[in-house]
């Protein structure tokens, strides 16, 4: 076959089915569930002022979605706490498989004593033939839970110990599950090899067992000079992703696929990390021993590469390409998303779809070109790079807040409903319908990502494609 005929073949292979899509009229995203942990004030009777009603103005701070994508998780704090956090916080799911499931009533319910900031389900319980349905949430005041939700009575699993020396001092403002091949042989089991990392807005990253949580298994802090400055300073974390490979399979992130080592990291001041779990089992125990007995110890730093094009202010959202590991998405508070390729230091494209805060952003986990960021305008913005014309615009806006102007701080693609979509506010939880589009995967999909990773021009890639 001549090198014109096949490049031929592979441009129609790519472009024929997102013609067709691109085509065809879809229905926007629709509201399917309103979900809140509280009642609306005025849909309280008189004389019952407080009863179910959000006394504390706790906002939903993190969405996650169980393993068999039909139950959504929802914490609850708030983020304008200063000092010691002394409200109360709360983990909610509700199980929308159900048919009794009330909106205003959900499943579970657990209180904690202060903000809860983040939440995570287990990536791959419940597991065949068990009933355990573990989440982990982390609070504003640093603690880390585990619950498993099938137990009977009291959830909680595990709970870091507040007097250890090596800790979270500041909001965990990230949860990663993260399977791990010595914990697969210790347990023979893949669904229980899974350690949890942590990044807290101390500037510390930690490694856990799961059902230990007594004290960490390793830590890292986030030490890096000031920019024009050889002085090293605390970075404090606002948001952490695992780059993924393989996709065969597992839960450590989108497409199928388990974390890597190698994961990349917001920092409050703007920067961008990109860093690596490098221990082995003799520094594990080593790192044990020292925290039992009390040492003082000089954590590790964990980052590679610190030269990537900074955000003008906190970067709240960062998320790693399910289907090609050196893409990563940042969103942050100077109201730009960039999509940036971990080996250069500027970013591959540049968005600017709102004036105000963008918070979460996330690539779907089925469609290798589609990726969503949540924005304080009360909006969230849906970009597809195969049907995007002219200006780089976002495929579709979903107005969260109707209109309110709402802050929305927490989203989430649903890996195994790929057409169910959760997004959180100071409202509840919303799920979403999305349309049949973004359901799927189209052939020459992953071409055309693994293209726009090797590139200098997207825009020009892009245009050569039709697609500009």
């Amino acid at each position: 076959m001549s090198s014109q005929l096949k490049q031929a073949l592979d441009e129609h292979e790519l472009m024929e089915p997102f013609t067709r899509v691109a085509d065809k009229e879809e229905d926007p995203p629709e509201c399917l569930h309103y979900l809140s942990l509280f009642r609306d004030a005025r849909d309280v009777a008189e004389g019952e002022a407080g009863s179910g009603v959000n006394k504390h103005k706790l906002v939903v701070t993190s969405v996650s979605w169980s393993c068999t994508g039909s139950t959504i998780a929802a914490a609850y704090g708030r983020y304008d706490v200063v000092g010691w956090c002394t409200h109360p916080g709360a983990l909610a799911t509700w199980n929308l498989a159900r048919d009794e499931m009330k909106p205003n009533k959900p499943d579970v319910r657990i209180d904690v004593d202060n903000c809860l900031m983040a939440c995570a389900y287990h990536p791959a319980h419940p597991a065949p033939k068990k009933k355990q349905a573990l989440i982990a949430g982390g609070t504003f005041n640093g603690e880390l839970y585990v619950w498993d939700l099938s137990q009977e009575g009291d959830l909680q699993r595990s709970k870091s110990n507040v007097l250890c020396d090596v800790r979270h001092t500041e909001p965990i403002v990230t949860i990663a599950w993260c399977y791990n091949r010595t914990e697969d042989g210790k347990y023979g089991n893949k669904a229980q090899a899974y350690r949890l990392v942590t990044l807290g807005a101390d500037g510390r990253v930690l490694l856990w067992v799961w059902h230990k949580l007594e004290q960490p298994l390793y830590a890292y802090q986030l030490l890096w000079p000031q920019p024009h400055s050889e002085r090293n300073v605390l970075w404090g974390g606002c948001c952490m992703s695992f780059q993924v490979e393989g996709r065969s399979g597992g839960g450590g992130g989108g497409g199928g696929g388990t974390a890597s080592n190698t994961f990349m990291v917001g920092s409050e001041g703007g920067k961008l990390f990109k860093c690596y779990v490098d221990v082995n089992e003799m520094s594990l125990k080593e790192f044990g021993k020292k925290v039992e007995a009390g040492e003082r110890l000089e954590l590790r730093v964990p980052i590679k590469d610190a030269s990537y094009m900074e955000h003008a202010g906190s970067v709240f959202g960062i998320d790693c390409s399910p289907f090609q590991r050196e893409l990563f998405l940042s969103s942050g508070a100077d109201g730009s998303l960039r999509l940036f390729s971990s080996l250069r230091d500027q970013p591959l494209m540049v968005m600017e779809p709102s004036n105000s805060y963008l918070y979460a952003t996330q690539w779907s986990p089925v469609r290798p070109l589609v990726f969503a960021v949540a924005a304080g305008d009360g909006h969230v913005y849906i970009y597809d790079l195969m049907r995007s014309k002219g200006l780089m615009r976002p495929m579709w806006i979903i107005d969260v807040c109707e209109g309110q102007g709402t802050p929305v701080y927490a989203m989430a693609f649903n890996a195994k409903m790929a057409g169910s979509f959760a997004t959180g506010n100071s409202d509840g939880v919303q799920v979403w319908r999305l349309p049949p589009g973004l359901g799927s995967a189209r052939k020459g999909e992953e071409g055309l990502l693994r293209k726009i990773a090797a590139t200098d021009d997207v825009d020009e890639l892009l245009r050569t494609q039709g697609l500009r």
